[in-house]
Order: C-alpha cells, then structure tokens, then sequence
C-alpha cells in the first residue's frame, strides 16, 4: 500500500515536468539492479497516455533541472524501451539523438560544463545502445565537435556509441564505412596505446565485420 500511495500523481496529467516520489527516486538510482522496463511502467503506471514508464523517463532526460544521478539513470534507461527490430523512428531514439545534437550545438559555440559534459556523455551511450544502424546517428557522432572533443572520455564514449551503432550489420556499407574510417582517423599515433586507442582497435574489430562486401 506504501508504493502503490507513492505512486499517485507520480506524472502530471499534463505531461510537463515530473517530481518524482521517493520511490521512484530509489528504484530508478539503484546501484546494482537497474530498474528493467516493467519495473518502470509499474513505478509510473499512474501516468497518462499508454506508455507512462517510456513518458515519465523521456521527461526526466530532458529535464537537466533533475537529480544528475536521477537524469543519468533515466538515459540509461531508455534504450530498453527499443523493440527488437531496433529503435529507428521511434520517440526514445528521436529524444536521445536531439539531446546529443543539442550539446553538439552548444559545443560548436564554446565549452560545456562538467556536468553537461557527462550528459553528453550519457546521452551518447545512450543513442548507441539504441543500436539504430541510422546515417543521421553516424554522420552525428562522427562530427569533429564530439568525436574530436579535448576529453578523451568523451572520445571514448563517442567511439564506443558509433561501434554499438554499426556492428554487427546494422549499418548500410556506406555509413558502416564512414564510421570506421572517422574512427580510425581518431588514433592518437603517437607509438602508445592510449584509452582512446584501445578502445578504436576494439571498435574496428567489429566494424570490420560490416565495412566488407
């Protein structure tokens, strides 16, 4: 009876902003079990519309008013929403691909912050997990403002997103092409494996798959 009175009005009837309850604020930060999508739905079933779990995490993406920690798990979360044919037209892929543009956007007119850098972050895990195999979400990723950006753990994520983005087959040839060789233009070349070395050999093991005939 706790959670189900914790539950109430947990997502306004308007669709706007969400205050989440405690609940929802414990089960949705829990460290060694991330919520899975029917313990969302259920976290949020008074919500409106027919899918108030997706709603209410879609909210709390967007929302960079929230909890840090409560917003991240929130991005995290979303790529389960994805069907198993893939997230392409979708409302989770289309959220995650506008917040990683809007920071490419604000990137292209001066540096962000150190907590926007780890939405970016987030945000960029996030749309690889969609696993989308989109041109759109290539030619975004490879973009020199993120790819090349001067943390090397946003160039790590950037590397890691456009791997899960391509491999295996997901990718046309062409845009399979384009991914590995951005990536592979990344290596630091100075005769020391770096982090973001390691992690561009990693990625062109599986991109290799998809780039061949």
């Amino acid at each position: 009876m706790l959670v189900a009175a914790a539950l109430v009005s947990a997502v306004p009837a308007t669709g706007g902003v969400i205050v989440p309850t405690p609940v929802q604020i414990d089960t949705l930060t829990a460290i060694d079990t991330p919520p899975t999508p029917a313990v969302v739905d259920l976290l949020f079933a008074s919500g409106p519309g027919p899918t108030p779990g997706q709603d209410a995490l879609l909210a709390l993406a967007r929302d960079t008013s929230q909890d840090l920690g409560l917003q991240i798990r929130a991005l995290r979360a979303l790529p389960q929403y994805c069907l198993p044919a893939g997230c392409a037209g979708s409302a989770v892929h289309a959220a995650l691909a506008t917040i990683v543009d809007d920071y490419r956007t604000q990137l292209a007119a001066g540096p962000l912050g150190p907590r926007d850098v780890l939405r970016l972050r987030v945000a960029m895990e996030a749309l690889g997990a969609t696993r989308s195999g989109q041109q759109s979400d290539v030619d975004l990723l490879t973009d020199p403002v993120l790819l090349r950006h001067p943390s090397r753990d946003v160039q790590v994520t950037a590397v890691a997103a456009l791997r899960s983005l391509c491999s295996p087959n997901l990718c046309t040839p062409d845009a399979c092409q384009q991914d590995a060789s951005a990536v592979r233009a990344l290596r630091s070349g100075s005769g020391t494996e770096t982090q973001v070395d390691a992690a561009i050999n990693s990625a062109l093991a599986d991109l290799a798959r998809c780039v061949q005939p």
